[in-house]
């Protein structure tokens, strides 16, 4: 009998251990939730930085490249397609929408039919007519106009994402150290995170993740705690089997029992506050951090299909890079336009680390969340008969594993190697520009110094005419013979001053003409990679990001369908 007490006990003590490690790892998995949902809020505002970062130094960089578009190039047909309804409300778990159901039943009976026509004004939104628009450009100028238009358009489009997301939110940073961060950790999450969300107008997902890692860390002292308790008690109970069984002398077994009691109620008490602590994370699990989540990936989804629309648009403007033509434009390139192009490169540098940083930021934060919320279905209360989860955490858990396994599949190499092709043209580009300059200088200092060398010229010619007299009416005539010879050799020396000028401006001019033969085939040889760079990668840039956008906006489609399946 004392034996399957001990084995009974090693047991509780090998299930509390069990429930420890996994409550660690629970607040291990929501702190990084946290971080990661920061890193991606300001990944995702970086990313729509990037964006409009790249269409005003495109922008730039065209205006300094008068290339013009041929005329026999066919226009781009634009369609103008409707508008992406975002989808607010998104379709919520069933089980959530049941429970609304109930709950807006109970309250008041006219709230579903006043719904209806929303959603059918909805559908009537989103079925409308495509309209066609021939769109033709003349210049390289024009072309980049439009594509900043685009660029813009899908700026605009991640707002929503960037709202669930509070990644333009400058009154709140998240951090520990702030005040409101500050808040998260106090021992009463639930009240603190109430007044913050009344002051920001309703609840926010990091609100109800920061209150989430709260409510952790307290499940984690208290489950601590109750090991402790648990040890305690077994060694009461120990104790108290083996003096009822060996019946010591001296012993007080009433006293036994009654610092057993004292462990078992403590015991009871610390497992009363880890069920109070569960309760209240599936509480904030299935309401609140549900619609947030079904809402960021419902969000995603649409921003995705709109980013699409925009980017296929910008592939059908950029078909008509294949007009451009370096053969009618001769003009130098200034050094405004050579800092442009360093901008622009610069700028593809930075989209193209945005957006693996909001590719790699986005799937590490689903895949922290689907660990948690996959721990959270496991009991903690040490029962022997589990309640089984909740549908909404079984159902949850399961969208956003769904959600993960898409994000590891949709991958953007490809894009990210046509954004840096560009980049790597541009720099090819800034390269030429740079031995264009280099040699243009040459041709100004070769210029300067031929200038210099034809004054000096005139001035010697000057003086050498001005003291050249004829002999007989010379005042040093009168003078004698050395005076003569003294006239003819300084006239000597000045004849052979200016024909040693003379050559010296001649092979100045040599050179100069040399440069600015250089310098013509080096203007020449910029506005050829200029539009060698530009056919050949910008049109591949948005094709690729086309093809990434429609995957991932199919993807997505794919799990918010799936997901909505369940409702029916």
């Amino acid at each position: 009998m004392g034996l399957a007490w001990s084995r009974q006990g090693d047991a509780s003590r090998a299930a509390a251990r069990e429930h420890t490690k996994r409550c660690r790892e629970r607040l291990r998995l929501m702190r990084e939730a946290v971080r990661l949902r920061r890193q991606l809020a300001a990944s995702h505002a970086g990313y729509l930085k990037s964006l409009a970062l790249v269409a005003s130094t495109l922008t730039r960089f065209a205006v300094g490249e008068p290339l013009p578009v041929s005329d026999h190039t066919p226009p781009a047909v634009l369609v103008h397609r409707p508008v992406v309804v975002p989808s607010t409300p998104p379709p919520l778990l069933l089980s959530i929408e049941q429970q609304q159901q109930q709950r807006e039943r109970q309250e008041q009976d006219g709230v579903l039919a006043a719904e209806a026509p929303v959603e059918t004004a909805r559908r009537d939104n989103q079925g409308g007519d495509e309209l066609r628009t021939a769109v033709r450009h003349r210049s390289l100028a024009e072309v980049a106009a439009g594509l900043e238009e685009y660029f813009v358009k899908v700026s605009v489009a991640g707002d929503a994402v960037s709202s669930l997301l509070e990644a333009s939110n400058a009154s709140y940073k998240g951090g520990s150290t702030s005040f409101l961060g500050a808040l998260c950790c106090l021992s009463a999450p639930s009240v603190s995170h109430d007044r913050i969300d009344s002051m920001h107008g309703g609840r926010r997902h990091s609100s109800t993740l920061q209150q989430l890692m709260a409510w952790e860390k307290k499940l984690y002292r208290e489950v601590k705690e109750r090991e402790r308790l648990q040890l305690r008690h077994d060694k009461k109970l120990t104790q108290l089997r083996d003096q009822e069984y060996s019946r010591k002398i001296n012993v007080d077994i009433q006293k036994l029992k009654a610092s057993w009691d004292r462990a078992r109620a403590q015991l009871d008490t610390a497992s009363q506050a880890v069920d109070a602590s569960a309760s209240a994370i599936s509480g904030l699990r299935d309401t609140h951090l549900a619609r947030q989540v079904l809402g960021l990936c419902h969000a995603t989804r649409d921003m995705w299909k709109a980013i699409r629309q925009h980017h296929e648009a910008q592939c059908l403007i950029a078909q008509q890079l294949r007009g451009l033509s370096s053969r009618t434009s001769m003009d130098p390139t200034t050094e405004i336009h050579h800092e442009a192009t360093r901008a622009l490169e610069a700028a593809m540098s930075a989209w193209c680390a945005a957006l693996g940083h909001v590719a790699k930021h986005q799937r590490e934060y689903v895949h922290a969340l689907h660990g948690w919320l996959k721990l959270t279905l496991a009991p903690i209360n040490g029962a022997q008969q589990a309640p089984s989860p909740s549908p909404v955490a079984a159902e949850l858990a399961e969208f956003v594993d769904r959600w993960g396994k898409v994000l590891d599949h949709v991958h953007c190499a490809e894009v990210l190697k046509s954004i840096k092709n560009f980049a790597g043209s541009t720099h090819a580009l800034y390269a030429h520009q740079s031995d264009e300059l280099r040699v243009a200088r040459r041709v100004r200092r070769y210029s300067r110094e031929l200038d210099r060398k034809s004054r000096m010229l005139r001035q010697v010619e000057s003086s050498y005419y001005d003291s050249y007299v004829p002999a007989g009416f010379s005042m040093w005539n009168r003078g004698g013979r050395h005076w003569r010879d003294h006239d003819r050799m300084q006239v000597h020396d000045a004849r052979n001053e200016v024909a040693r000028r003379k050559e010296e401006i001649a092979v100045c001019r040599r050179m100069l003409e040399d440069e600015m033969r250089r310098h013509a085939k080096a203007i020449d040889g910029t506005r050829a990679a200029a539009v060698t760079g530009v056919q050949g990668t910008l049109p591949a840039v948005f094709q690729a990001m086309a093809a990434f956008s429609a995957s991932h906006a199919n993807a997505l489609e794919a799990v918010c369908r799936h997901g909505g399946s369940n409702h029916q």
